[in-house]
């Protein structure tokens, strides 16, 4: 046999093992095909738990979330495999710091997720929650369970959700409710940080737009570097309200900017009411006293006006108020005045009382009474009544120097204080005479008894010598 020929038996041979390679790889062929359909049948019959489904946390409002205030968390649902899947359940489970908002409902159904609903086609569940005031800023974690229909089976994956402290400053007390037009007043505001971050380049600035209440000695605007957690900061002014202001309540617009941890500006504007008005002051002078009648001058010197007025004379040591003790004047604007009149007595006594007065001398009283004459008289209390701009009633209490002039009552006061004091002269006179004469009656007694005896002796004598 020649090279390069082959017998007829060794191609039968040949092509007998080709027969059995291709028997064989076709057995391994459908046995392949085989298993896919299996296991393209038991995909098939999967259930929810092993199919391709997909959960992601795509969305937080705000981001980062904000302690003490609402959450909202948004997840997206896809299915990467080629099956649907349905009745799935997906139930949100808030643990500290996330609280769970009462009413809201943290359990979601999904009826049918298609074979490869992606993207654009996915689900998307929405979830809100409240951050507790106490958050710690950070990241935090919050649980989503997924449930499948029709077993036992549940899974629990957890999300990374960002949390910021509570970043909020409130501006808590004004200290004056209430400004006199015309005069410097002291205006403070406080401010306090009353969240859980620290507050950094803060700005207060007040305007009132009528112009009627302005600062002086600085303007509006006050700049604060930082405000650690739950302090206050008090911010000065002094301000003055217009003399000419009507009176009434006036709208402070208060605002307030700062910039938080995260280099967010915030902004927070309020209103606050200051009343421009209130009370006033008056002035009362003695006018004139005639026949018994003494007017007073009263006049308003504030800058309010002053509302149903009434002028009294209250009982008081050194003078009497003959009728009406009061008066009523009604209103006074500012810088108005009325004369008023009462029947005014001056009773006397007690106006030069002095302990050591009765041992004085004649001279030493007289020079007494001389000197206190013009001060005899005590000042006259006058209380005026009246009610403020804000409604609220008051008393004023002035002392008027009161000096009666040509006044027979007065005058006569004065004579009696002096005629008292003669009397007491008199009789300390009278006493000393009693007291001379029962001396020059003792005296002349004496002389008369030595004379007698005297007289008796020298007869004595007489009558001896006769014998």
């Amino acid at each position: 046999m020649k090279l390069g020929q082959v017998s007829a038996a060794s191609q039968l041979d040949i092509g007998g093992k080709n027969m059995k390679y291709g028997y064989l790889m076709t057995a391994l062929t459908a046995l392949l095909l085989a298993t896919s359909f299996i296991s393209i049948g038991a995909y098939a019959a999967q259930s929810p738990e092993t199919a391709s489904l997909n959960v992601s946390l795509i969305n937080q409002n705000p981001d980062p979330a904000r302690a003490g205030e609402t959450l909202e968390l948004r997840f997206m649902l896809e299915n990467n495999g080629g099956t649907a899947a349905t009745n799935i359940q997906y139930e949100l489970v808030p643990t500290f710091p996330f609280v769970a908002i009462p009413d809201e409902n943290y359990r979601r159904t999904i009826n049918t997720l298609s074979a490869y609903q992606q993207g654009d086609d996915a689900v998307i569940i929405k979830f809100r929650v409240m951050v507790d005031r106490e958050a710690v800023k950070g990241t935090n974690e919050i649980q989503l369970k997924r449930y499948f229909a029709g077993s036992n089976i549940t899974t629990a994956v957890s999300y990374d959700v960002e949390v910021t402290g509570t970043e909020y400053a409130q501006i808590i007390y004004v200290d004056k409710s209430k400004l006199y037009p015309g005069n410097e007043t002291p205006l403070s505001f406080t401010i306090t940080n009353v969240g859980n971050s620290p507050l950094r380049d803060l700005v207060f600035s007040w305007a009132e737009d009528e112009g009627v209440i302005l600062p002086v000695y600085s303007d509006d605007t006050k700049y604060i570097k930082n405000i650690d957690v739950g302090e206050s900061v008090v911010l000065e002014y002094m301000v003055v309200a217009d003399v000419n202001a009507v009176q009434g309540l006036y709208q402070l617009d208060l605002n307030l900017k700062y910039e938080t941890v995260s280099g967010v500006t915030e902004q927070i504007s309020t209103k606050a009411g200051i009343f421009v008005g209130g009370g006033t002051d008056f002035d009362v002078t003695f006018s004139e006293s005639s026949e018994g009648v003494t007017s007073l001058s009263v006049a308003n010197v504030g800058n309010n006006p002053a509302y149903s007025v009434t002028v009294k004379i209250p009982g008081q040591e050194g003078y009497r108020v003959s009728g009406s003790t009061s008066t009523i004047v009604g209103n006074l604007d500012k810088g108005d005045y009325t004369i008023v009149s009462f029947q005014i007595t001056q009773v006397a006594g007690g106006a030069i009382a002095d302990a050591n007065f009765s041992q004085m001398t004649r001279e030493e009283r007289l020079a007494r009474m001389q000197s206190t004459e013009g001060l005899m008289q005590n000042n006259l209390i006058v209380l005026i009544d009246y009610t403020d701009t804000t409604g609220i009633r008051h008393t004023t209490r002035k002392e008027v120097p009161i000096q009666f002039r040509d006044d027979s009552t007065a005058s006569t006061a004065t004579t009696t204080r002096f005629a008292r004091a003669a009397g007491t002269e008199s009789s300390v006179y009278l006493t000393y005479i009693m007291y001379g004469a029962l001396a020059v009656v003792a005296i002349a007694a004496l002389i008369a008894y030595r004379k007698r005896d005297a007289v008796r002796r020298l007869l004595g004598k007489a009558s001896r010598k006769k014998g």
